[in-house]
This record gives C-alpha cells, structure tokens and sequence, in this order.
C-alpha cells in the first residue's frame, strides 16, 4: 500500500489554509454550518434553507435568526475563526472537513512545533497536460516576493518583464502575474504556456521556475476535484 502523502502546518498556517479554502470556491453551505456549530460548540444555532444559497444563523447574544447569503457566511466563519480560541484538537477537526482527508496532531520532525498533520489524497495523481489550471483559475495575485527574488537572483528579465510591480512610499507591497510589457493590461493567458496541437497538450515553458502557486497546484485531491482538474481521473 502507497504511504499517504501529507503536509505539516502550524496553527497559524492551518488557520490561513483554511480562510483561503473557504473564500477561493463558492461557498460550501454544509461545510459552512458544521463549522459554525465546532467553533461555537453548538453555543450557535444555524440553520440551511435547502431552496436558497446561505442559511439562518442565531448567536447566543443574538436570539433572533438573521439570514447570510453564502458570501456573508464565508465572512462570518472567517471571522469567528479569528476570534475563537482555537485549540489543537478543533484545528484538527476542522481541517479534517474542510479538505476531506485525515488529519491529526504531530510534532514537526525538525522544530518540534506542534501542529496538525493532513493527508493530501494526492496519491494516484497525474498531470494530463490539459491547461486548464493555466487557463482558466485565477492566480495572478499570488505570485510571491520569494518568485520575483529567484527570477532576478537567476537573471530571468524574460519572466520579470511579465510581473507588475507595485510600490508604496519606494517599497514593493504586490506583484502580478502576467501584465503585458510597458502596460497595465493584463494577458489573456500564460505567455509562457505553449499549446502542442499535434498532441493535444500544453506545455509550460518554464516549468523549472515557475511561480510557487503553479508548482504547488493542485495542492489536494480536493483543490484539484474542485477546480476541475481530471488529474484523478482513470486511464481509459
């Protein structure tokens, strides 16, 4: 049997992988009630109208139920995650639902840090070279100061002159991928993926270097079966 493959994340890194779980699809209203009531140990009482996209939510300070539509939802459970007292133990829970794979505490083996250890389900994946990820998810702002600064330190002024930099009192504060040369427009697609019609692939001419965001994608089973990714499908 494969052993599963798993990623270590502190507290803190949990707690940002699960904000941006929750805001970078449309709002999972199941997964989004059960939230509620861990964090509030069923202090919160929540209920779903199964006919529209939120539900009713009433706090122990607020008797009366107030409708949130499935936005307002996402930020309510992103809110009250910063606010709560988040033990180990409710991390773990948490995680375990909201990336659908087994999750425990563990040490990390170099630091000793305690923190929760989560199954990927990445076990079977392979690439297809569709393109899909390059053409159709929406990452241009997550390209990294660590990008750009291996991009320079290698000299890639092929790649740089695609980043838009953005600065504040002299300091960069944002990048983004990929802005035409001399303009504010933005590509229609990667100028660095290259369509093979002979064999009905995409290639990524920088596969070496490329952002950090392409190179962790998809980063679970999960991301990939909700982003459309046919990387788990079977060989026919």
């Amino acid at each position: 049997m494969a052993e599963r493959e798993t990623v270590f994340l502190t507290p803190d890194q949990a707690l940002r992988s699960i904000r941006r779980d929750l805001r970078q699809y449309d709002p999972q209203i199941m997964l989004l009630c059960q939230m509620i009531r861990l964090i509030s140990g069923g202090e919160t009482v929540v209920k779903r109208d199964p006919n529209r996209d939120g539900a009713w939510v009433s706090t122990p300070a607020r008797r009366n139920m107030r409708w949130l539509e499935g936005p307002e939802l996402v930020e309510y459970v992103c809110k009250s995650l910063e606010q709560a007292d988040n033990d180990p133990e409710l991390l773990v829970s948490i995680c375990g639902r909201v990336f659908r794979e087994r999750a425990f505490m563990d040490e990390h083996p170099e630091t000793g840090q305690t923190g929760i250890r989560v199954e990927t389900g990445m076990e079977g994946f392979r690439c297809r070279q569709c393109g899909r990820c390059c053409r159709s998810l929406d990452y241009r702002k997550e390209v990294t100061a660590e990008d750009v600064a291996r991009w320079r330190a290698l000299g890639r002024t092929d790649i740089l002159e695609w980043v838009g930099i953005f600065k504040r009192e002299g300091r960069e504060t944002a990048y983004r991928i990929w802005m035409i040369p001399g303009t504010t427009k933005m590509a229609e697609m990667c100028p660095f993926l290259h369509h093979v019609s002979s064999e009905n692939r995409w290639i990524c001419r920088i596969h070496d270097v490329k952002p950090a965001i392409c190179r962790q994608y998809p980063f679970t089973r999960k991301h990939a079966l909700m982003t459309g990714c046919p990387g788990f499908e079977k060989e026919e």
